[in-house]
């Protein structure tokens, strides 16, 4: 005889709202509530429930808060909740009678409740909400970017350089094997450190200007990597259009006769370039000098541009390329593991300062796919680029 519980039909209400809105949860999902609650965990009040829906559903702090306020505003009273168990004669039909009884009466009425009234003016009838549960919540905004905090946390953490490093705790079988088979006799076994990832990385974001409609999402983003990447060190930094400004434009002059000139001919005559300041906050107003932050930051670590590189306003400029073609030639004196996240797709990149870019530099769309090759890319994985520099 199993003994399976009679959910609350809120219940399944709250799952299929927390799955319009994103949250990666299933069937298994579900049932592994039910499997909890026949357990006996989230029974003796709301708030146990509550915390219980959030531990198996909520991957984050973010789907944390979404669940709580759907939970409040869903949820009746405690003395309103019919929790029961029911003894079937097999656990396939208690499944079948639970997952039924989890669907929602559509007949069912909310619980009476307190609510205002409005008097009528002008003729126009009252408005009542006497059927409407009213929550001290109501309203529930989850912004909807292109990628969600789960999809940069999950793509994030592949971004490894494990190391050996800290107090010997984990067994070293191959080394205990070779101290035994050396001595001939029985010996304590050999411990080794665990694996730590040793990654680093540095991010420098574009701010203002054209970037402006992108700054939520971008500031979405690089707080999922700081959070969840689970990298030894990120460092943020912000620039406005290019991190370094005042390329030598000399070299400009043989490229004569063309509209929208390319930098080929006279790539090898660009000098590097990593004077300049970039900055702290998000607000441009704490700057720090650009070698500064490449010495303690880029040096053996993964650096990240996040830049729409002119392509939001469709313009090109050639001083824009120039300095930035001289930056990266500065950064390939850090470091080889370098990508452009671009928050345009590419379909926006044609005739601007961004195609010729791209030319140059690793550039991905900030979507999944993109950011997916990104990590790719930094991990080590050859990309063919059109102009290396």
């Amino acid at each position: 005889m199993s003994v399976t519980p009679l959910l609350p039909s809120f219940l399944w209400q709250l799952f299929e709202r927390l799955r319009r809105r994103g949250f990666a949860i299933g069937p298994t999902d579900y049932e592994a509530l039910r499997q909890s609650l026949r357990a006996g965990f989230g029974w003796t009040s709301r708030e146990a429930l509550r915390d219980l829906c959030n531990a198996l559903w909520a991957k984050s702090r973010q789907e944390q808060e979404t669940l709580i306020a759907l939970f409040e505003q869903l949820a009746p009273d405690p003395d309103d909740w019919q929790y029961s168990l029911e003894e079937d004669d097999s656990l396939d039909q208690g499944k079948e009678q639970a997952s039924t009884s989890d669907l929602p009466d559509p007949e069912a009425k909310a619980p009476n409740q307190t609510v205002p009234k409005t008097e009528s003016r002008g003729g126009l009838p009252p408005i009542s909400l006497a059927d409407v549960k009213v929550s001290d919540r109501p309203f529930v905004f989850v912004p909807q970017f292109p990628l969600t905090y789960r999809d940069v946390a999950q793509t994030w953490r592949r971004l490894r350089r494990p190391v050996r490093i800290g107090a010997p705790t984990e067994l070293d079988l191959e080394g205990t094997i070779a101290r035994r088979s050396r001595l001939g006799v029985a010996t304590t076994v050999v411990l080794q450190p665990r694996r730590r990832n040793m990654a680093r990385l540095l991010l420098l974001v574009d701010r203002q200007g054209s970037m402006d409609p992108f700054h939520r999402f971008c500031d979405e983003v690089c707080t999922a990597i700081q959070q969840a990447g689970r990298l030894e060190e990120t460092a943020l930094y912000y620039f406005h259009n290019v991190p370094a400004e005042g390329a030598d434009d000399q070299v400009l002059e043989a490229l004569t006769g063309e509209l929208f000139p390319a930098l080929d001919p006279v790539l090898p005559q660009i000098q590097p370039l990593a004077e300049g300041f970039v900055y702290a906050d998000a607000a441009l107003l704490s700057p720090e000098p650009l070698s500064d932050v490449l010495q303690s930051y880029a040096a053996g670590a993964a650096v990240v541009l996040l830049s729409d590189a002119g392509a939001a306003r469709n313009r090109y400029r050639i001083s824009r390329l120039l300095d930035t073609i001289a930056f990266m030639k500065a950064l390939r004196s850090y470091t080889s593991h370098y990508v452009w996240l671009n928050p345009l797709p590419k379909r926006y990149w044609l005739n601007n300062t961004a195609t010729q870019i791209a030319r140059h530099v690793p550039m991905f769309p900030l979507e999944r796919e993109g950011i997916q090759q990104a990590v790719n890319v930094l991990r080590g994985q050859q990309r063919i680029i059109e102009k290396p520099l």
